[in-house]
């Protein structure tokens, strides 16, 4: 971290209010800490999410086989699934073979939720994670067991640095995994990791903190596509 980004950190980390910042957010509400946490203007949630997901791809092409991103499910047709999610082009954040079983492959599906949202004002930490998970799991686990016949598990990160029950589990497989194969210390391979996330986390917040949203300023400079550079010769509009 530089030394705004550690100053920021430091007023993230106890509530005081980060110098510099606007006031407004450019959806014209008021720019706190929360709010600048979960709006959606600039693309800083979805990068915060795709963060995670790499980084948990990088770990698994380590120790797994057939590492992918983004892959799309097979479609439900009659089997008879109770899942709530049964859209044509679903798809999940990694898939892998060989997490939990050597032929089994596993889906991985990542959430980060900011727990000091007001919707989880009156919820313990533990609530909050146990409502993400069976949401997850809700939508996409039977799906996952009768169509792929694979197993599911939700990735449930919070913006403070936390990760719920099952994400903590499976980060411990992919830890020992790891030093098996390296044949390194466990605790080591294990801190290593959860020091990995949570300053990946901190760095995706410090930067929705100061980044852009919105359309920005405008600018009156000629757009690039519209410039002429003379590098291609052009025919005329008519030949003799």
């Amino acid at each position: 971290l530089n030394k705004q980004e550690f100053r920021d950190g430091i007023c993230l980390r106890y509530g005081w209010k980060i110098p510099n910042t606007p006031s407004f957010c450019s959806c014209k509400l008021k720019n706190t800490h929360d709010h600048t946490l979960n709006c959606k203007l600039g693309g800083y949630v979805n990068m915060r999410h795709n963060n995670i997901r790499d980084f948990e791809a990088t770990l698994l092409r380590e120790v797994c086989k057939d590492v992918k991103i983004e892959l799309p499910l097979m479609p439900v047709g009659v089997t008879g699934t109770e899942s709530s999610n049964d859209a044509e082009r679903a798809r999940l954040d990694v898939s892998a073979v060989g997490i939990w079983s050597s032929m089994e492959r596993t889906f991985l599906d990542v959430r980060v939720m900011h727990p000091n949202s007001p919707s989880y004002e009156n919820m313990s930490p533990e609530d909050i994670y146990n409502k993400h998970e069976k949401e997850k799991k809700r939508a996409y686990n039977d799906r996952i067991m009768q169509v792929e016949k694979g197993s599911f598990t939700p990735l449930i990160f919070s913006t403070t640095g936390g990760m719920g029950p099952e994400c903590a589990r499976y980060h411990k497989r992919v830890a020992e995994l790891i030093a098996n194969k390296r044949g390194e210390q466990y605790s080591d391979v294990v801190n290593h990791m959860r020091t990995r996330i949570r300053f990946s986390l901190l760095k995706s917040i410090l930067i929705a903190i100061r980044g852009e949203r919105g359309r920005g300023r405008k600018t009156t400079e000629t757009p690039m596509a519209d410039l002429s550079l003379n590098l291609i010769p052009t025919r005329p509009a008519y030949e003799v």
